[in-house]
């Protein structure tokens, strides 16, 4: 039976091999196997199995998300995925493949203008200007919601929805340029991937179940060319399949026997650093569970005094104590007399702040305000006693001044009553014990005065650890709540602002004394005419009613951040970025140094320590100064590491002869956009390589010459000349990449596609 018959392959007279009748492979274009293949026809699209893989896989890897961002986003995004996809596929049957990328990148703009801006939009999904604008906003402000979140798992709803739809259609969009119309599937595995840095930068548990769908389709997805080739020949593919599902197993067990992210020592990458905010965000809720996400230093105001001396503002009170914490009520308009009480009572004084470009709710004011001259947007909310402001006014620049008093010094507190704040004793029944430990502090005849001393006696006695990192019941979301986290906080003695002055704030209550929570800045920084308050200024503390004396503020955090040992305590209390504390004021104010913020910003990375006093006759290195450079250096490392590993393939292919530099010129081939199977002919390598350098006989020469070398030295047993063809691969690979538009050459260069696809060696 001749070859011809038996589909077998056989050797022409000029030494090419050459397949018969082979067949056809899904997705390829062209004749069947026997045909010379052109550069058109020896592309490979990507089959059904392929297809399907990529199309599932943002959706996969957005799954992981689940410990963040919970599962609301799940039909949106699906559809707007799958949607994308088979567009992409009906598409690619009649268009070339990077346009039919361009329509599934207009199929997602729709997607992203429904769930972003739909009023201004032509029915809802044909963009406009202004939809354009609106959709930009809003995705920014979704970014920046999850970016500064509380609590996990965030609430998928308005601008959030929105910018993690924009999320999933952008994976969709990259994963369908780089898998399909680049044919880069690995890359596009490692871009779909992505969305695994969120949990991370959280530092939340990934339970495997949400890691397996992503791990299972990037395992499909890598395997699915294989397994679209054996269905097509005819070859089993239940072997390809078993590698998949074990490479999906081997991923989903990582989370199993990995550490907590939280319990890592290393300091992970947060969003903060990824996606930096343009502007200072300032929330002021406050979660008791959760570890604080200290934010960088970024001015927030500047002001001065009418005394000239420092003081603490408020931004907003905090007055029910709700299911897990204190918090913040409906605001409620007003314009009374006198804007908090107590104001009139004490040393009055002028606070005029000039504010730098942030997004807040409130402006800061005195922390016992008696009247403010509102600018424009911006209103008295009398029932959490906060200046609040509109978020379309824009702050920078913007001055205002307002009038008050500072709190009294406890110590000469004089007051034995607290009356007309009785919702301000209310506990949940959340926090029965914690009103039951403030009871047991004070006794039944003593006044309103003592019984806020004792309670902030207990609080300042003994050694009390000011500390970021915590381990407390319901951290991140997980069982538990507030309130049994401050429960952890009084029996471990460690926490931040938050702990402190929600803690106190309770035990007040339950010391039957009226009590709520404020949250607003430390001192700050002196400059020259006033002082500068940062992000990191931020502060919480609790604030008792005292007939008398009005509102007044009792801080327990120990040494408000400073790194100073608490009262009578013999342990150093714990801050990562300690600053000189300022000179104290007459009454009995914070130091003007960081404390821990209630803001919601993310994490920003511990500020490295000084330098110790280097040994005579050493030199001293500036780790600080030094940092930016080395990070520079080694992401120019990162960038060039696919060059400088193509390079080294190049190098040793080249010491094995004939044989391993017709291997190169198969990978520079690929480099320069031709793909070919892995079963393609040295003949089919040849055709392919004349038709891109067409116009260079002197190159397809050069290539011709390694062919023959490469079969001669298989056929001869011999040693084999090292360096006899290493001028004509290099002469045909510089050929080839001149065959490029300049774009492609560039991209070919920085991710050569020959890295992520096997190219066979010819048997040596």
């Amino acid at each position: 039976m001749s070859a011809a018959a038996t589909g077998r392959a056989s050797t022409g007279s000029s030494g090419v091999t050459v397949a018969r009748d082979g067949p056809r492979r899904w997705g390829r274009g062209g004749d069947p196997k026997g045909s010379p293949p052109s550069s058109s026809t020896a592309r490979i699209h990507a089959g059904p199995v392929e297809t399907t893989a990529l199309a599932v896989l943002p959706i996969a890897w957005l799954w992981s998300t689940g410990t963040v961002l919970g599962d609301g986003w799940l039909l949106p995004a699906l559809g707007a995925v799958l949607t994308m996809a088979l567009a992409a596929a009906l598409a690619r049957t009649i268009m070339p493949a990077f346009v039919a990328t361009g329509v599934v990148a207009l199929l997602g703009v729709g997607w992203i203008t429904a769930t972003s801006a739909p009023d201004e939009a032509l029915l809802g999904v044909i963009p406009t200007p202004e939809s354009a604008g609106a959709s930009m906003r809003a995705i920014g402000e979704g970014v920046q919601a999850i970016a500064w979140a509380l609590r996990t798992p965030i609430e998928v709803e308005g601008a959030v929805l929105a910018a993690v739809v924009a999320g999933a259609v952008v994976l969709a969009l990259g994963v369908d340029l780089l898998g399909h119309a680049m044919r880069l599937p690995a890359i596009a595995v490692l871009l779909a991937a992505a969305p695994l840095l969120l949990p991370i930068a959280f530092r939340a548990d990934i339970p495997w179940w949400h890691a397996l769908p992503g791990a299972a389709a990037a395992a499909l997805a890598l395997a699915a060319p294989a397994i679209d080739e054996r269905v097509a020949i005819g070859r089993g593919w239940l072997a390809p399949v078993a590698l998949v599902g074990v490479a999906a197993a081997l991923a989903a067990a990582v989370p199993l026997v990995a550490p907590s992210p939280r319990d890592v020592a290393l300091d992970l990458p947060t969003l903060e650093e990824l996606l930096r905010s343009p502007t200072p965000v300032l929330q002021t809720d406050i979660d008791l569970g959760d570890e604080l996400r200290r934010p960088e230093a970024r001015q927030v105001f500047t002001y001065s005094t009418s005394d000239g001396l420092p003081t603490v503002t408020r931004l907003m009170t905090l007055p029910e104590a709700g299911e897990d914490g204190f918090r913040q009520v409906a605001p409620t308009a007003g314009d009374p007399d006198l804007l908090v009480e107590g104001a009139d009572l004490g040393a009055p004084m002028q606070l005029t702040v000039r504010m730098s470009p942030v997004r807040a709710e409130s402006l800061p004011t005195p922390e016992r305000v008696a009247g403010a001259t509102a600018p424009e947007g911006a209103h008295w909310d009398d029932a959490n006693d906060a200046l609040r402001i509109e978020g379309s006014v824009d702050t920078d620049g913007l001055e205002f001044t307002s009038s008050g008093t500072r709190s009294p010094d406890l110590a000469s507190l004089v007051g034995d009553s607290s009356t007309g704040h009785e919702e301000l004793l209310l506990l949940p029944e959340r926090a029965q014990g914690i009103r039951e430990l403030g009871s047991s502090l004070v006794t039944e005849g003593m006044g309103a005065a003592d019984r806020v001393r004792a309670v902030h006696a207990y609080m300042t006695t003994g050694v009390w650890d000011y500390s970021e990192q915590l381990d407390l019941p319901g951290f991140a979301g997980a069982s538990g709540d507030g309130w049994e986290a401050l429960e952890g906080f009084l029996e471990t003695r460690s926490g931040y602002c938050v702990h402190y002055a929600s803690a106190t704030g309770a035990l007040l209550r339950g010391a039957g004394v009226p009590a709520r929570v404020v949250v607003g800045f430390l001192p700050g920084d002196e400059i020259a005419g006033g002082r500068s308050v940062t992000t990191n200024h931020m502060h919480a503390w609790a604030e008792a009613w005292v007939d008398g004396a009005g509102w007044v503020r009792v801080e327990t955090t120990p040494g408000a951040g400073t790194g100073q040992a608490s009262p009578e305590g013999d342990e150093q209390t714990q801050e990562p970025t300690p600053t000189p504390t300022e000179s104290a004021a007459p009454t009995p104010t914070p130091s003007a140094t960081q404390s821990a913020a209630p803001t919601t910003a993310p994490t920003a990375s511990p500020t490295p320590s000084s330098p110790g006093v280097a040994e005579p006759g050493a030199t001293a290195i500036d780790w600080a100064a030094l940092r930016p450079w080395l990070i520079g250096a080694g992401l120019v490392l990162l960038l060039a590491l696919p060059w400088l590993v193509r390079r080294g393939q190049r190098a040793v292919r080249l010491r094995r002869g004939a044989p391993g530099g017709w291997h190169e010129l198969r990978a520079a081939l690929a480099d320069a956009g031709t793909r070919l199977p892995a079963s393609a002919t040295p003949g089919e390598v040849q055709a392919a390589i004349g038709a891109r350098l067409a116009d260079d006989p002197q190159a397809r020469s050069a290539a011709d010459r390694v062919r023959l070398a490469a079969e001669r030295a298989v056929f001869d047993a011999g040693p084999r000349e090292r360096g006899a063809v290493d001028a004509d691969v290099r002469l045909v690979a510089r050929a080839l990449g001149r065959s490029q538009p300049l774009w492609r050459r560039v991209l070919s260069t920085a991710l050569p596609p020959s890295l992520v696809r096997v190219v066979p060696p010819i048997d040596e």
